[in-house]
């Protein structure tokens, strides 16, 4: 008998031996084969099949199969999938997308591609495959499930949450769908979707009362519905059933300091730093935690540590900013967060399209007061008597399209100016931590007397401002109370107080744009009497 011939007999016994489920018999079979044919690729996809069915080490089998063969879809999905079983997402990225391609109506491979790119950090590709798996198989939950998790990691959580709300359909009596409905939902604002997120969570907890994310969860509902006891009291539950989880740490510390525990707060941050879990962010909120238990030298030490650690993290630089101040350090301080330096006022050109400022500025108040998205202090923000609009940039009117064109050009302007400082020399917690690119985020602030922004940074980007679209008569430049400034500097309650010599008040103008570091504190000033105060607000964050 001719090799040929042989080795076509053992690859046809290593196939008959696969369909009867006898792995170690194609595997034999298969290893003669290779051993006398390197080069063939049936017999080294064979040789995969049989070592993933005995359980064994399929990784070098199915590499060779794919160098031999590198069009094969069927090759390329199943060795994408063991290099995705490996933790070698980025590597399964690419076998994974060709096997997509080639066959788009198979649900698990798109699953599998979508699973690679989210856990690459790719969360929009993510979000198209698992998205493609739910169109080539409608009924399957867990495709669903992944889908919402990865539109939740961009901030769309009007899709995710329509996702989510799909997963629990097809899923009703699994927890974790509950839960994820739940953690989306925990991301808003208005009282109706947080109370919904709440029923999500104790749903959650009747079907798995050991769901610790539930109980976490459960916590930040409570809390940014006004119920400070018993968010502490589901944070504390979510901490003894997961007591090495970061996430369940920083909500259990947040809420102890919520309540005013700041010392059994900072006992839990250190104690679990003490454990391993010593992330950036647990080191920042226990030097926070130091802070507010008044222990400002111990807080500082820890801060700076912190910041080495993650030089862009907005909330370290502001903490630390202050905890050098609480501990005798005030000049350094201001100096440190560029109170002086970093705040600057530019005027903006008028659209086109509009004849002079005021009518671009009367359109533009008009379409923020009629915005779809406008919301009365939504519950967790910082909007005291006041609408806030959502994303501006929802509503594609004239006058916001124009305005934000002209933002953006401000911006780069902006941007561009502080590299510049950046790249001959200048060198602080601000122009040290300018992102090679970005994206800005859009909302509008409508108050009329009496309304507020309370105090707050920007934790998530770098970059924040506040463009004036129409002030009332009462805020004017002679007053020496500052009513409807803008004014920075001044910390949250419970936090060592800046003192008020060191504040920074700013007079709003209309068409004006202010633009400022997102960790400087800084809040607006009632006002009494007619008319409103309407201001469009960004941020601008590492893309």
């Amino acid at each position: 008998m001719s090799q040929a011939a042989d080795i076509a007999g053992l690859l046809r016994a290593a196939w008959s031996a696969l369909r009867a489920g006898n792995a170690a018999a194609a595997e034999n079979a298969c290893a003669q084969v290779v051993a006398r044919d390197p080069a063939n690729f049936d017999g080294w996809r064979m040789l995969a099949m049989a070592r993933q069915a005995l359980g064994g080490d399929a990784g070098a089998a199915l590499q060779r199969a794919h160098a031999l063969r590198p069009g094969d879809a069927g090759t390329a999905f199943d060795y994408g999938s063991w290099l995705l079983q490996q933790g070698r997402a980025q590597a399964a990225r690419p076998l994974l997308q060709q096997a997509m391609q080639a066959m788009p109506d198979e649900p698990r491979v798109a699953f599998r591609h979508g699973t690679a790119c989210f856990l690459d950090n790719d969360f929009a590709a993510a979000a198209a495959a698992f998205r493609a798996a739910t169109v080539a198989a409608p009924q399957w939950g867990e495709a669903w499930n992944n889908l919402s998790a990865a539109l939740g990691r961009l901030q769309d959580y009007p899709a995710a949450i329509d996702a989510a709300r799909q997963a629990l359909q097809l899923q009703p009596q699994r927890a974790a769908s509950h839960q994820a409905l739940a953690a989306l939902l925990s991301n808003l604002f208005d009282k109706d979707a947080l109370r919904e997120g709440l029923l999500a969570a104790e749903r959650a907890l009747q079907l798995d009362p050991g769901l610790a994310e539930a109980y976490r969860n459960a916590a930040v509902l409570l809390r940014k519905l006004g119920d400070p006891l018993r968010a502490e009291a589901h944070a504390r539950h979510a901490h003894r059933l997961a007591p090495h989880d970061a996430d369940t740490i920083e909500t259990l510390g947040d809420q102890l300091m919520g309540n005013g525990h700041t010392a059994e707060a900072a006992a839990i941050y250190a104690a679990a730093r003490q454990a391993g879990v010593d992330l950036p962010h647990i080191a920042r909120q226990h030097g926070i935690a130091l802070l507010r238990d008044g222990r400002a030298g111990e807080a500082q030490a820890v801060l700076a540590q912190a910041l080495q650690r993650c030089p862009d993290d907005q909330r370290t630089i502001a903490h630390l900013g202050l905890a050098r101040a609480a501990a005798g350090e005030l000049d350094v301080a201001i100096d440190f967060i560029g109170l002086q330096r970093h705040v600057h006022a530019l005027a903006l050109p008028t659209p086109a399209g509009f004849t002079d400022p005021d009518a671009f500025h009367r359109a533009l108040a008009h379409d923020i007061r009629t915005h779809s998205r406008q919301r009365w202090e939504p519950a967790g923000l910082a909007a005291r008597g006041a609408y806030l609009s959502g994303d501006l940039l929802a509503d594609r009117t004239p006058a916001i399209a124009g305005f934000e064109q002209r933002l953006r050009d401000a911006i780069a302007g902006f941007v561009a100016a502080c590299r510049a400082q950046r790249d001959a020399g200048a060198a602080d917690a601000f122009l040290a931590n300018i992102p090679d690119a970005y994206v800005i985020h859009v909302w509008a602030t409508q108050a009329a007397q009496s309304g507020y922004i309370d105090t707050h940074i920007h934790e998530d980007s770098w970059l924040s401002g506040a463009y004036y679209v129409e002030l009332p008569a009462a805020i004017r430049a002679d007053d020496p109370a500052h009513a409807g400034w803008i004014e920075f500097g001044r910390p949250h309650a419970g936090l060592p107080a800046w003192p008020d010599t060191a504040l920074r008040q700013v007079l709003p103008e209309t068409g004006t744009l202010l633009l400022f570091p997102s960790y400087l504190f800084h809040r607006t000033l009632p006002y009494q009497g007619g008319g409103e105060r309407i201001s469009i607000s960004f941020d601008l964050a590492a893309a």
